[in-house]
């Protein structure tokens, strides 16, 4: 059986996948914000107990769109990857340009759209100094890669 914090989880990215189809913006951030508070209520009571603890926190964080939560998601992404998740590299760059984007500043990495259920999403202003080589070393794809991921030209 799973334990709760997984089911924390496996709740997040059900959500997450019907968002764009079943849900408004309000309605989503209402259900990221109960997954947030049971979050909260384990950090609290200091039951994060491994490195992918740490992670699963970052990614409930990393949802919830607004720059509060995104500096939570850097710093739970940032505390899994120094406890061994290595595979929350990439969380951590996500979430940095969650942040950047929420602060109306260009993104490092290439890893958030616009627009998102327009047939053509766009790529969020972009820092063109990131190099492909950066992006690789937090374990994502080149930036055509992304482009390509995405649908955009």
């Amino acid at each position: 059986m799973l334990r709760e914090f997984e089911r924390l989880y496996k709740e997040d990215q059900y959500h997450t996948r019907k968002w764009a189809k079943h849900y408004t913006k309000k309605e989503y951030l209402k259900i990221n914000k109960r997954l947030q508070e049971k979050v909260n209520k384990f950090i609290k009571g200091s039951k994060l107990k491994n490195s992918r603890d740490y992670f699963i926190a970052a990614m409930i964080f990393q949802h919830g769109f607004n720059i509060p939560s995104s500096k939570k998601s850097l710093r739970y992404a940032g505390l899994a990857v120094q406890r061994g998740y290595k595979k929350g590299k990439w969380l951590i760059a996500s979430a940095t340009d969650r942040l950047l984007q929420l602060q109306g500043k260009p993104q490092k990495f290439g890893t958030q759209v616009v627009n998102m259920k327009a047939k053509r999403p766009k790529l969020y202003k972009l820092n063109p100094k990131t190099t492909d080589k950066e992006r690789k070393e937090y374990g994502l794809p080149t930036l055509k890669e992304l482009k390509k991921y995405y649908g955009i030209k």
